[in-house]
């Protein structure tokens, strides 16, 4: 019997070692489900920082991007208006080559009618010897190729504002 009464006390504790059930400690529980649920809450708000921080980059990004395409404009626009200042500079300054040009012709113009004027008199009153009356020829004859020359450099000047305009 007691063989049986060992066996039984055996068994039955064997039960009762397998009937019972762990207990899990309700506040550990809770414990671990905060500190998840905290550890979650920190994940979101890393990524939500991380995301914030793409905004910011790609935002200071763009705003890069916008300023130097202004400077770039701004650099166009002042290069064009400095040609623009150029272009007007150059035709000033072929008007007053035009003006000049014509002044000299006419300063020409009356010192070769007045020198043919005193060739014409000189000739007429007879004074002239035939070298001086030469000379005279020669005087005119080179105040004409000067207007001549002047007439050219005329045209050359109108034709470089005709270019310009």
């Amino acid at each position: 019997m007691k063989i049986k009464f060992l066996i039984l006390v055996g068994l039955f504790s064997l039960q009762a070692t397998l009937a019972q059930e762990t207990v899990i400690d309700s506040v550990k529980v809770k414990q671990e489900k905060l500190i998840l649920e905290q550890q979650k809450a920190e994940k979101e708000r890393i990524k939500a920082e991380e995301k914030i921080i793409k905004e910011q980059q790609k935002a200071e990004k763009e705003r890069q991007k916008a300023l130097k395409e202004a400077e770039k404009a701004q650099k166009k626009a002042e290069k064009e208006l400095k040609q623009a200042q150029k272009a007007v500079a150059q035709r000033e300054k072929a008007k007053k080559n035009i003006e000049k040009a014509k002044s000299k012709m006419e300063d020409n113009k009356k010192d070769l009618e007045k020198d043919k004027e005193k060739f014409e008199k000189l000739r007429r009153k007879g004074k002239l010897s035939t070298e001086e009356e030469l000379k005279w020829r020669e005087k005119i004859l080179k105040k004409e190729n000067k207007a001549l020359e002047l007439q050219l450099d005329l045209e050359k000047a109108q034709n470089k504002l005709d270019k310009l305009d």
